[in-house]
């Protein structure tokens, strides 16, 4: 039990240090496509010269902007819940429920983490016409965020886990 608790609280660690990095990377990307498409609108409207790429960049950010924003949501408990079910429950019975919920996003997770890394791959010969780059680059953003989501979810499976054996401690 106590390699259980030791292993909760280091993912625990990991999961929260990396949602402060993914809120410092949003902040980041949300100012970034701001400029981008002030800078854009400045030179089709006021300069008569539309940048090329100006859209794509903004289309870019945006993909990777939001779905890190669903890990974000997903760790401060802002997913779809059934609090219909579990507001009546408490002790063994809540933790035995949440975990269930937890390992079917788990195991969703893992599937479109999966299924994201197959689409990056399929995608490297195709390029962005404006950037020039690989199409991979935007549908990373897919595998990257599950994976952020998964060790979300992981470290609250080993904690409702602890819950199901030690209500008293979960």
């Amino acid at each position: 039990m106590s390699y259980l608790i030791g292993l909760k609280s280091n993912f625990e660690n990991v999961s929260r240090g990396l949602d402060t990095v993914t809120k410092w990377i949003c902040v980041i990307l949300v100012f970034l496509m701001t400029v981008e498409v002030l800078t854009a609108v400045f030179f089709r409207y006021v300069l008569n010269a539309p940048i090329k790429w100006g859209e794509e960049l903004a289309r870019f950010i945006m993909v990777w902007a939001g779905l890190l924003g669903i890990s974000i949501a997903l760790k401060d408990g802002e997913h779809i819940g059934l609090e219909m079910l579990t507001g009546k429950l408490s002790g063994r019975p809540l933790y035995l429920v949440k975990l269930i919920i937890n390992l079917m996003i788990f195991i969703f997770l893992l599937v479109l983490f999966i299924w994201g890394i197959e689409i990056c791959r399929q995608a490297w010969d195709s390029f962005m016409p404006g950037l020039q780059i690989s199409w991979t680059w935007s549908h990373l953003a897919v595998p990257v965020t599950a994976a952020i989501q998964l060790i979300h979810v992981f470290a609250w499976l080993l904690e409702q886990t602890a819950g199901v054996v030690r209500p008293e401690q979960g």
